[in-house]
């Protein structure tokens, strides 16, 4: 069994996949400093939750954006690995079969990777992953399946929860399609602002970096993930893929690339 490890400043996605592929659970954890004991004892717990224990497993992968939990999560893994085997790491030096072409490879975050990793083996590119997470990414695949380049924005929470850090009468507010355009209440008014106006964002990308992957003729395929059932926001074009754990297929197929 292999466990997988998608760690981010939202929050961490802890998996559990055998070798053929086959997902048997995963589980989503809040962003909260806590020490390697203490996550390892909740995620075992989670797991047990679910019928599944963690004595079979061979393999750790680890995907980590925050790197000031990052040694700590790498020890949580290794607790769960027989004695003196190393937990993987996304990152330089390790085979993902994808080519970076971008000024220095090394600054695309390891969970974009995962997710081109994963979405150049589901569809065909070219393609532009978005990823609806604190940070709204697109990643674009051009028609070798190369990356070639990532835009970044302010994801859906980021943007309203920084709206109500510098507003000082700004509530919180559920962020859900609105009804209208014009809002008659300050929740209506921001789910309007916030979800309307991401959606237009996301369109214009779509359109601009399909411009410079793609010819008119084929438009890139689009694939959308995030820690939601399906797209939060509505575009103009649909997605071709919704797949919430995208990046969690990915970590599987880099820990298969590098197994020994």
């Amino acid at each position: 069994m292999i466990i997988t490890a998608d760690l981010r400043n939202g929050g961490v996605s802890v998996g559990l996949v055998s070798a053929e592929g086959h997902w048997q659970a995963i589980v989503r954890l809040s962003a909260v400093d806590r020490s390697a004991d203490e996550w390892a004892f909740i995620i075992r717990a989670l797991f047990a939750e679910r019928g599944l224990n963690l004595v079979g497993v061979s393999q750790a992968i680890l995907s980590s954006v925050v790197p000031a939990w990052t040694s700590t999560f790498v020890m949580v893994l290794e607790r769960f690995l027989p004695r003196g085997t190393p937990c993987l790491v996304v990152g330089p030096g390790i085979k993902t079969g994808l080519r970076i072409r971008t000024d220095n490879p090394a600054e695309v975050g390891s969970d974009l990777v995962c997710n081109a990793v994963a979405a150049s083996a589901l569809v065909r590119p070219p393609c532009i992953i978005i990823d609806f997470a604190t940070t709204l990414s697109f990643t674009a695949l051009d028609r070798q399946g190369d990356l070639v380049g990532v835009a970044l924005a302010p994801g859906l929470e980021a943007a309203a929860s920084d709206l109500r850090l510098r507003a000082a009468q700004i509530p919180q507010v559920k962020l859900e399609e609105p009804e209208r355009a014009l809002g008659k209440n300050t929740a209506e008014s921001i789910r309007s602002g916030v979800m309307l106006g991401w959606a237009g964002l996301t369109d214009r990308l779509i359109v601009e970096i399909g411009r410079e992957i793609a010819p008119p003729e084929t438009p890139p395929v689009l694939v959308g993930t995030g820690w939601y059932d399906s797209p939060p926001v509505k575009t103009q074009r649909n997605m071709d893929l919704w797949e919430s754990n995208l990046a969690m297929q990915g970590l599987y197929r880099i820990a298969m690339k590098n197994r020994g």
